[in-house]
């Protein structure tokens, strides 16, 4: 990415994800420029009259000698430095020709160079963390590692059924909320629920899926030592605000940095929270109205963006959603769509709520 300078202004940047096979394409920057000696994904300014794309498409050929051919939005985010701005918009791209670096190379120490002479390699996205990247790219990290769902489950009466409907949901997704409210209004279920809970860990582990936990299902400190079993925490909106739990919130951050920490938005003043709190991704809802809530005021597509533009995280939409929308939502600056009944497979014991 060449090098930007700004006079105080936000400064724009076009990113490009080049993904194949399992692996993105990174650079290195160069000691002698902003944030020089990390690695960074490649792209550049976009110039006054250019669009994104147009930008994106000339800065990659320039700096790599790859020509672009299908983009899709990943993540678009503002950020601050110490010295500068910028306002970073993330494509990924999915077809390219041109220049071809190597995915695999026989020696490891071996070294390819782009056309401006940085080093360029392939990584697979699990050793992106094994990487220094600058805080900006952060963000742009997640977005590439979450899925276009998330799946939240629906209530429970019977939880034998549950399990199994447990199982054949979530085959074909990699993030899953666990969310039920029923075994938690009567006491003398703890036991069951508990159980409930282990069991569908231990079937998300074997399946590769990372489930979260509800934060309203932690009623009692002691059960702190459930959240382990647990790939992370998904907070409710109210949470956002409680400043009892600002201690908890901190706690598990520290204890568990490598567990995901996310919530539930539904205003500006959400987002801004979740900001400060520095999470992981969150879910902002509801953009159509939904039978289950018809109170509930739809957010709209246009007011959805201007949400999503405010987060410094990747931003599910909840609300109404079907597969369908999934490029909808990508295109309004979301990661992809988060819902319950649209991606569950349905029982008759089920108690279907897109409230979270």
């Amino acid at each position: 990415m060449s090098n930007c300078k700004t006079d105080g202004s936000l400064v724009h940047v076009a990113v490009a994800a080049i993904v194949k096979d399992g692996r993105v394409l990174i650079s290195k920057r160069a000691q002698n420029v902003h944030q020089g000696g990390l690695w960074e994904f490649p792209g550049g300014k976009v110039e006054k009259g250019e669009t994104v794309t147009e930008a994106l498409g000339r800065e990659i050929e320039e700096e790599l000698g790859v020509e672009i051919h299908n983009t899709r939005p990943l993540i678009k985010l503002i950020h601050h430095y110490s010295d500068k701005s910028v306002v970073l918009e993330t494509l990924l791209v999915t077809k390219f020709s041109g220049k071809n670096y190597q995915l695999d190379l026989e020696n490891d120490e071996q070294e390819q160079l782009g056309l401006e002479g940085q080093v360029v390699k392939w990584i697979r996205l699990e050793e992106l963390d094994d990487y220094q990247f600058p805080e900006a790219n952060e963000a742009i990290i997640e977005a590439l590692m979450l899925p276009d769902c998330y799946l939240i489950t629906p209530d429970c009466d019977n939880t034998d059924q549950f399990i199994d409907e447990f199982i054949n949901s979530i085959q074909g997704h990699s993030l899953v909320q666990l969310r039920i409210k029923s075994l938690l209004e009567n006491r003398a279920l703890i036991i069951e629920r508990n159980q409930l809970m282990q069991q569908v860990c231990e079937v998300s582990k074997k399946n590769n899926v990372q489930l979260l936990m509800n934060s309203f299902m932690l009623l009692d400190n002691e059960e702190f030592n459930i959240i382990k079993l647990f790939a992370g925490i998904h907070l409710t909106s109210s949470d956002l605000h409680d400043s009892f739990k600002d201690d908890s919130i901190k706690r598990y951050r520290k204890q568990y940095p490598e567990k995901k920490l996310a919530a539930s938005c539904h205003s500006m003043r959400d987002i801004e929270r979740a900001n400060d709190l520095k999470l992981d991704f969150i879910v902002v809802s509801a953009v159509k109205a939904t039978a289950s809530h018809p109170e509930q005021r739809a957010l709209g597509w246009e007011l959805f963006k201007a949400l999503t533009d405010v987060a410094k995280m990747p931003v599910f939409a909840l609300g109404g959603m079907e597969k369908s929308d999934i490029r909808l939502a990508q295109n309004n600056g979301a990661q992809g769509i988060s819902a319950i009944s649209s991606l569950w497979n349905m029982g008759e014991l089920y108690i279907v709520s897109d409230e979270v």
